[in-house]
């Protein structure tokens, strides 16, 4: 089962969330500040971080940076109203695997699938079609 950290300091946004990644199947735990997010990645095995950028304390910004120290290949979405794309940018530099607006036009379900995505981004014909490529042989070594 995939994992989902949302590091989000409001709760009426990242509830939502959480019910909706575990509807689908996925596990979601909530950090409402980035020190606790930090503190929970660490302690967890999260395949993907669901990260606010306008925080109390520790900014969404500081938490991506340790975030990527801690581990360079965990997907990390940034879901904030903040939107200047000079910040993006500068965040798309430190390594973010996407970005998702929350405003007003925010779509709950749209977000719901762009994280699946991430977390698969083969359906089970891309890796039934991928497993027949691979040489029976292979999987016949190890039983010597």
């Amino acid at each position: 089962m995939s994992k989902v950290l949302i590091i989000e300091d409001e709760l009426d946004t990242a509830e939502p969330v959480k019910r909706g990644l575990e509807l689908e199947g996925i596990q979601a735990d909530i950090a409402t500040d980035g020190a606790t997010g930090l503190s929970m990645f660490q302690t967890g095995q999260y395949d993907l971080v669901l990260l606010d950028l306008k925080m109390p304390q520790v900014s969404g910004e500081e938490v991506l940076k340790e975030l990527r120290k801690l581990d360079p290949f965990v997907d990390i979405i940034i879901y904030t109203n903040y939107t200047e794309f000079a910040d993006i940018k500068k965040l798309t530099n430190i390594g973010i695997d996407g970005y998702v607006n929350k405003g007003t036009e925010a779509d709950l379900l749209e977000l719901i699938a762009i994280i699946k995505e991430k977390l698969m981004p083969l359906d089970e014909t891309d890796i039934t079609a991928m497993l027949k490529d691979i040489p029976r042989d292979l999987f016949d070594e190890g039983r010597d």
